[in-house]
Formats: C-alpha cells, structure tokens, sequence
C-alpha cells in the first residue's frame, strides 16, 4: 500500500501530462483546420467580390457593341461620301455647261478651256470629256436630245429640216465628268472601284 501511496503522484501526474499533450494537440489540430477554412474562403470570398463588383461594365459592353455598331454604321458613311462626291462632280459638270454656254464655239482651245473650267471647280479628280459639236432637237419632253441632220445640213437655212415640232435644230455639245470612288469596305451594292459620273448638253448655236 505505501509502494502505491507512493507512485500514485507520479501516475496522476503522467495522466495530467498525456490529457495535457492530447490537448495540445487538439488545438493544434484544430488551429490548423481553422487556418486551412480561412484559405479555402478567401478565394470565395473574392470570386464572391468579383462577381459582385460592376466596374468596367460598360467598357465591355461597348467592346462587344462597337464591332457591330461599325459594321452598321460604315455602309452609310460610305454611302454618304459617295453621294457627295456624286454631287461635286455634277456641279463640276454644271460649271463646264456655264463656261461653254456663255463663251462662242471654236475648233482651237474650246474643248480644252471648256475641260479646266470642269476641272478647277473642284477638289476632286474629275476627268472631263467634252463630245463633238452636234445637230439636234429636243425630244417631246424636253429632257434630252435627240440627233436631227448633220452638221452641214443642219436646219432650212443649210438645206435641212426643222425639228419634229417646227422649231428649229440646233447645235449641241456634250460635257462629261467621270470619277473612280473606291468604297472603304466592300459591298454588294457598290462595286470597288465605282465609276460616279455626270453629264450636261449645252446648245452652242
């Protein structure tokens, strides 16, 4: 009995040590459980964050928005340029017409002077074609004309015929002006190159 009376302190100090060490060890465990938690839910956390945050939205919307955007508004751009430019060659054109109406026929630099009269009243590259010297008359609308006698020939006085509604022939001269329009896309509608082109008739006589 006193053998055991004697051991007994160190035995419950044995068993206070091993109940010490497993809780040591539990909190040990149990710290790391805790730490390896707080890692798995940090990258949820910002995954979460991430998901939540609405900066930059707009600027991913219009990267995905302007392509399309472009290729809807490019064909009226082209379109419009091409109208325009339509525009200044027939005011080129109409600038030829007024030069050849108020300045006397002639077989010298007529034709010549009649072409830089197109050509200086515009920017663009206009190419001008001013056509032979005709007779002819109006058609039954007016809107263009129609070849009558020869150049010899043209009219009574010259032993020709008046026109269809009695009145009398004329002589008239063509003016043209041509440009090659590249589109900056191409298009089923406009071909590439694009040929613009105007025409004017102007009595000379």
């Amino acid at each position: 009995m006193a053998f055991s009376l004697w051991h007994l302190p160190l035995r419950v100090r044995s068993v206070f040590q091993r109940a010490a060490d497993g809780s040591c060890r539990f909190a040990a465990a149990r710290m790391l459980l805790a730490h390896s938690l707080s890692a798995l839910r940090r990258p949820l956390i910002g995954f979460a964050a991430l998901a939540r945050d609405r900066r930059g939205m707009s600027a991913v919307e219009f990267g995905v928005a302007a392509p399309i955007f472009l290729g809807i508004l490019m064909p009226v751009v082209d379109l419009g340029r091409a109208y325009s430019q339509q525009i200044q060659i027939r005011q080129a054109v109409q600038a030829g017409a007024l030069y050849a109406s108020v300045n006397m026929y002639n077989t010298g630099t007529w034709s010549t002077n009649v072409s830089s009269a197109v050509t200086n009243s515009t920017t663009l590259a206009v190419s001008p074609t001013v056509g032979s010297e005709t007779c002819g008359c109006p058609n039954s609308t007016s809107t263009d004309i129609i070849s009558h006698d020869t150049l010899s020939t043209c009219g009574p006085s010259n032993g020709g015929t008046n026109c269809s509604d009695g009145s009398r022939p004329g002589y008239y001269v063509t003016i043209t002006g041509t440009l090659s329009y590249s589109p900056v896309m191409p298009y089923s509608i406009l071909a590439d190159p694009t040929t613009l082109s105007a025409q004017a008739v102007v009595r000379i006589q």
